[in-house]
């Protein structure tokens, strides 16, 4: 049994303990997705074959999870996963819809669906859940979050927000919207009050905005400036901007032509990638270095389409030549590459941790 596998037992042990231990006696999680990583396989625009894998604690691999535990299929493109309380939110771009299912089980408890467009990620606060949607690719001006009530799983409200809103992060009332661009090319961040339900500021950032974490009261987003392909391309960017005023408070400028992806934040250190290398910097102290903390090329990564960083742990996803099988590649902190895990499923995105 490898490392990786070790810590998991490990650490999903102390996960048990903290969760049957209560004053009221014992409460037990149960599921057969309880204790693991989900990895989210997009699938192919048009074909209605993205799909979940499961690894387990133990490192046994459970492909195409949601259609086996609800008997049908997840949808057209599957964009991302969040997690409010004991349920996963599945946004299925193509699809226009947002599946939701208990996390542990992966039974569906619901679908949100009607009046999404092009729908990317969702936030949640209060009782309610924010999702951004890209809306029509022939318009630059119908863009806008929805606005669900949790309870029954009905949009009641949409706002409209500038084109191309992507990740989501609420802090203290606030949901910052970061504007990748959609359809086109955005540079800036919009905040929305959730009491008024109105945008009140934005800030003004380099081109493509396509990472955004807060972290102990700092907000740090990655610009990744748009491709020499574009025939007008820009420098890439990193900010750490101050939650309190939403002042930028510290940034760095990347060398012409590189274009990195993927920002994440782990104990204090801020991951991202270029390419197939995978670099991280501190959080006190955003300038990037200058070589290359894992390269990814060596270990037969082909293209590194989704990445995550958790617990020691550095998750990287192999999708191939976007028609084949992918697979999970699992770094420790020190860069050894600790395990392999092929995934049938078709382009994997995004690797998400059940705790």
């Amino acid at each position: 049994m490898n490392k990786f596998n070790l810590y998991l037992i490990f650490a999903i042990s102390i996960f048990i303990f903290s969760c049957n231990s209560d004053d009221n006696g014992t409460q037990t999680i149960e599921g057969d997705f309880a204790n693991g990583v989900f990895v989210l396989n997009e699938g192919g625009f048009t074909y209605a074959n993205a799909s979940i894998t499961f690894i387990s604690s133990t490192g046994q691999i459970q492909n195409n999870i949601f259609e086996a535990v609800n008997s049908r299929k997840l949808g057209d493109v599957a964009q991302s996963i969040s997690f409010h309380e004991d349920l996963a939110y599945i946004v299925v771009n193509n699809s226009n819809t947002v599946e939701v299912v208990n996390r542990y089980t992966f039974k569906s408890v619901g679908t949100i669906a009607g009046e999404l467009q092009n729908p990317r990620y969702i936030e949640f606060h209060n009782g309610k859940g924010y999702i951004s949607n890209w809306g029509n690719g022939s318009s630059t001006t119908d863009d806008f979050i929805s606005v669900v009530d949790l309870n029954s799983n009905s949009i009641t409200a949409k706002i409209p927000v500038i084109e191309g809103p992507e990740r989501l992060v609420e802090e203290n009332g606030k949901l910052f919207i970061e504007h990748k661009g959609g359809h086109g090319y955005g540079n800036s961040i919009s905040i929305l009050d959730l009491n008024s339900g109105s945008i009140t500021g934005s800030i003004t950032l380099s081109d493509v905005p396509n990472g955004m974490v807060a972290d102990n009261g700092f907000l740090f987003v990655l610009c990744s400036g748009k491709a020499a392909w574009t025939g007008s391309e820009t420098t890439a960017a990193m900010y750490k901007i101050n939650l309190q005023n939403n002042e930028i408070v510290d940034q760095f400028t990347f060398e012409n032509g590189i274009h990195p992806n993927f920002l994440q934040i782990e104990a204090g250190k801020v991951y991202y990638t270029i390419g197939k290398d995978i670099f991280r910097t501190e959080t006190s102290n955003i300038e990037p270095s200058a070589s290359p903390f894992i390269s990814t090329s060596g270990n037969g990564m082909e293209i590194l389409y989704g990445f995550n960083v958790d617990n020691g742990w550095i998750y990287a996803c192999d999708a191939k030549d976007y028609q084949s099988n992918g697979e999970l590649f699992v770094y420790a902190l020190n860069g050894n590459l600790e395990s392999k895990y092929p995934i049938s499923g078709i382009i994997p995105n995004g690797v998400y941790f059940n705790d």
